[in-house]
């Protein structure tokens, strides 16, 4: 029971069948994934595009929705914008990326269970090392999670109150709207590709290799 006498259900684990590896979750074409024992050969960014794609955020309680993979999207942009190397870019797209499996807690239920943020950072490494991820500062990537959420503020739910201690919302930001799940997965991915080639031709020193080829974003 609870603090008022109610009485609490207890878990319901049909279809979550307990094995040597712990519980597992079901990915696309019938595929297994076991968050308390995640291995890098059974992450596929594809999944990880998909999921994010269709994860809205604030709980969907936004006055227009933004997914994760938008989010996502544009965090590695501003990056690109400030002037961010390739690898900043990268760990900006990719700093969500365990909710594919987690799911996207907000911050006030988040702070409440750091064993949730225990499991988060562990999946977090496994991605790392299953996509070669460069590692950097996490006061960067909160910096520019923090600019995307005053952006998604100001563009995707004006009518909430102010938020404390938001940074104010750079001017090269354009108006955000919402963009469907297609868009942001295929986004996501086209983006991810983008990326990964940029920083194998910096890392091999290619001398074919044009600098000059673009944004991510064309």
């Amino acid at each position: 029971m609870d603090a008022i006498g109610v009485p609490l259900p207890s878990v319901d684990m049909i279809g979550v069948p307990e094995t040597s590896r712990g519980t597992w979750t079901q990915l696309t074409q019938g595929r297994r994934f076991y968050p308390m024992d995640p291995q890098p050969a059974e992450i596929f960014i594809e999944d990880i595009a998909k999921s994010l794609s269709k994860q809205i955020r604030f709980n969907g309680l936004a006055d227009k929705d933004v997914n994760v993979a938008h989010h996502s999207v544009n965090a590695a942009w501003l990056a690109e914008v400030k002037g961010y190397s390739f690898e900043v870019q990268l760990a900006m797209l990719m700093h969500d990326a365990p909710e594919y499996i987690l799911g996207d807690m907000i911050r006030p239920l988040k702070s409440l269970f750091p064993e949730f943020v225990v499991i988060e950072n562990q999946l977090m490494v496994v991605i790392i090392r299953r996509f070669n991820l460069p590692v950097i500062d996490h006061k960067l990537i909160k910096f520019f999670d923090n600019l995307c959420l005053a952006w998604e503020h100001r563009d995707m739910y004006p009518s909430a109150e102010n938020w404390p201690m938001l940074p104010d919302v750079p001017d090269c930001c354009y108006t955000m709207e919402t963009w469907s799940a297609e868009k942001s997965e295929h986004m996501f991915l086209d983006i991810f590709s983008s990326l990964q080639y940029h920083l194998h031709k910096k890392r091999t020193s290619d001398p074919t290799y044009d600098w000059s080829e673009g944004s991510i974003m064309s």
